[in-house]
């Protein structure tokens, strides 16, 4: 009998044990997601502090040779770092314009989706499969749940394994991407670079922060003669600090054989909205914090918060 009360009594310490080791794993961790959680959002106020100085020093022009658009910021911590970039929100094609105002020209088509088509053939699609994508993120981001032609609501994405629904909403992030109908991962890996997800459907692409690897987009923006060769050279020679005006880009030779009226209303010189991501590794956390950041008057404001949290298996650079 005295031998089964030990046995019991070891037996139940042993458990308390493993549970109190559990607790306090878990306590740790999540002392460690808040600290992460609140190193990002101090990296966070650093860059919307940053913005605010190039927009008080250039306040009608944004361009990359401001200190926001330097690239590779690290900052060293006692037991990690943070890694932070900034991205111009209106260096991209925002995926949730694809619906936004009637083209001009006159078949009814909204200009975003004309550019959006266009950008995929430049990326190498035919243009069916073209129109096809373009028409199932019109159909993702629009309200309703009618399919336009060669769209896709509910009863394609209900015959996937398994089975989902279309968001019928604005997209939320760009990785939303990869449940369109059409879309596979080779495509969707060509087209990151391009594309970016706003809180709203504005489309104003700034021509001073465009890259030259970002050319396509330039191209798929004109409905004329531009090729990718002359808009590659045209973002090469930019400026130092960019053009003054859409004006003074628009006057540039290579545009000059070119019809510029559809695609001006939607170019820029000035931006007013960045896309920031910060990461925080502390041991074997990485803390994600993505922000979308917006000038309003003197200052910036977060709209659009993201948080990611994993675990670091392996860490190589």
């Amino acid at each position: 009998m005295v031998l089964f009360i030990l046995a019991l009594m070891m037996i139940l310490a042993s458990a308390m044990t493993e549970r109190t080791a559990v607790m306090y794993q878990h306590t740790a961790v999540t002392l460690d997601n808040l600290q992460a959680r609140w190193y990002a959002l101090a990296a966070e106020n650093m860059a919307a502090a940053l913005l605010q100085r190039d927009a008080l020093d250039s306040p009608s022009q944004t361009n990359l040779a401001q200190t926001w658009a330097q690239e590779g910021r690290r900052f060293t911590l006692d037991d990690g770092e943070i890694r932070a970039t900034i991205r111009d929100g209106h260096a991209c094609f925002n995926l949730n314009a694809i619906d936004h105002r009637a083209d001009e020209a006159g078949d009814g088509t909204p200009y975003p989706t004309n550019v959006f088509v266009r950008l995929l053939a430049l990326l190498g699609e035919p243009p069916l499969r073209a129109s096809q994508i373009a028409a199932a993120l019109g159909d993702w981001t629009d309200s309703d749940g009618q399919p336009r032609l060669n769209g896709a609501e509910d009863e394609v994405y209900m015959a996937q394994t398994p089975g989902y629904l279309a968001a019928n909403q604005p997209m939320q992030d760009v990785s939303e991407l990869r449940l369109l109908a059409g879309m596979d991962a080779a495509l969707y890996q060509r087209l990151l670079p391009f594309v970016c997800v706003q809180p709203d459907d504005a489309l104003q692409v700034n021509v001073n922060t465009l890259r030259p690897s970002q050319a396509a987009l330039l191209v798929a923006l004109f409905p004329g003669d531009l090729t990718l060769q002359e808009a590659q050279q045209l973002l090469h020679n930019r400026p130092r600090t960019g053009w003054s005006s859409v004006a003074a880009f628009l006057a540039q030779p290579t545009l000059q054989k070119t019809d510029t009226t559809l695609a001006r209303p939607w170019l820029t010189v000035h931006s007013a909205r960045f896309i920031a991501a910060f990461t925080v590794v502390t041991g074997n956390l990485r803390f994600q914090l993505h922000s979308v950041l917006q000038q309003s008057g003197r200052t910036f404001t977060v709209v659009q918060r993201r948080y990611g949290l994993s675990m670091v298996v392996d860490e190589q650079d």
